[in-house]
């Protein structure tokens, strides 16, 4: 089976720039064209870049700690392949994992960050014993696609 999570990256990158010409526009509008001249509501202008600012930096860093990956998965052949990129800024390094079914051992699915974030651990069968590989985040796979992975995993152990 092979599979990967482009739709779901594609959607994500969207989501990323749509925020970012949200907060662009609004402010812009709030100090540059001056929309918010006299205290609305009671607040100040101030108090309303202050807010925008402040929730535009939430979604940055809930992004970033959720670890969105393009993952893609081949458990054709003899070997479990995973090639997966960060879609982290500063981060696109493209990586992979390629492991002889003989050698797969299992894996394990750890929660994170409130349960927003999945990380996918593979153990595996070295000469010096039993060997974890470094997480995968599959926080932006789908529930289909998470199930399809699961399944092909267990049918290894």
């Amino acid at each position: 089976m092979i599979f990967d999570n482009r739709n779901i990256v594609l959607k994500l990158n969207i989501r990323r720039y749509l925020v970012l010409l949200v907060f662009l526009i609004l402010m812009g509008l709030i100090l540059l064209v001056g929309i918010i001249e006299k205290p609305f509501l009671g607040k100040s202008e101030s108090f309303y870049v202050f807010m925008i600012c402040a929730l535009y930096i939430i979604y940055i860093i809930i992004s970033y700690m959720r670890d969105y990956k393009f993952i893609l998965y081949n458990d054709e052949g003899e070997k479990l392949i995973f090639r997966f990129v960060s879609l982290r800024p500063f981060d696109n390094k493209k990586r992979a994992i390629e492991i002889h079914k003989k050698d797969f051992k299992g894996y394990k699915i750890n929660k994170s960050f409130f349960n927003l974030k999945e990380d996918l651990i593979l153990t595996v069968k070295t000469k010096n014993g039993v060997a974890n590989y470094a997480p995968i985040s599959i926080t932006a796979l789908s529930l289909k696609h998470k199930n399809l992975l699961k399944n092909s995993l267990n049918q290894l152990t």
